[in-house]
């Protein structure tokens, strides 16, 4: 799939998902009902209350973006307990790895002052929206520290929206909204400047 494709699909909603054990084409997914961090201070500022623990316990830490674009995606691929199945197949780390040299693909990092990598957060960023794709932490309470200060980084670009696909409890804890297919898609549209 070319880059024009993926970029494409990802501004009309889809999303991708694999298996090491896929075949045919790189399976693209729309689904009724869609999870979005929100990105308004009043919602950022609920979010850093929620987690203000692990940001004090980071807030030494250094935010980088794409200073180890390879070893996120890396650490994004590895399931996280022992069963889990994995979604990021070495076909769809090419395609990441294809968005990344051409500009769309991004890192979001948490390092330690000792130059460890502590969390990465794997997104695609379109126009104003970003797409965040995936996250592993390294050391515990990077995550919610990383997810914190990356949705706030997003803020003060200018970003309009912040999807993350699929809720889970964890990030409904955290703030995260269920958008139906309808609006979700109104609200993208207007974040890449469709409309």
């Amino acid at each position: 799939m070319s880059v024009e494709e993926a970029v494409a699909r990802y501004a009309a909603g889809w999303f991708p998902m694999d298996d090491d054990e896929a075949g045919g084409e790189l399976p693209w997914y729309a689904v009724e009902q869609r999870a979005v961090l929100p990105l308004g201070a009043p919602e950022r500022a609920a979010l850093a209350r929620r987690v203000r623990r692990d940001l004090r316990a980071c807030a030494a830490f250094e935010l980088r973006l794409d200073a180890a674009y390879e070893r996120v995606l890396d650490a994004c691929a590895v399931p996280p307990d022992p069963g889990d199945g994995v979604w990021i197949s070495e076909r769809l780390k090419g395609l990441y790895r294809r968005l990344h040299a051409a500009g769309w693909s991004h890192s979001f990092e948490l390092w330690t002052p000792e130059g460890e990598l502590a969390a990465g957060i794997l997104g695609v960023l379109i126009g104003r929206a970003a797409i965040l794709e995936s996250m592993r932490r390294l050391r515990p309470g990077a995550g919610n520290a990383l997810l914190s200060r990356t949705l706030d980084l997003l803020a003060a670009r200018g970003m309009a929206l912040c999807d993350i696909q699929l809720p889970t409890d964890h990030t409904l804890r955290l703030g995260a909204q269920v958008l139906e297919r309808e609006a979700f898609d109104a609200a993208l549209a207007a974040a890449v400047g469709a409309r």
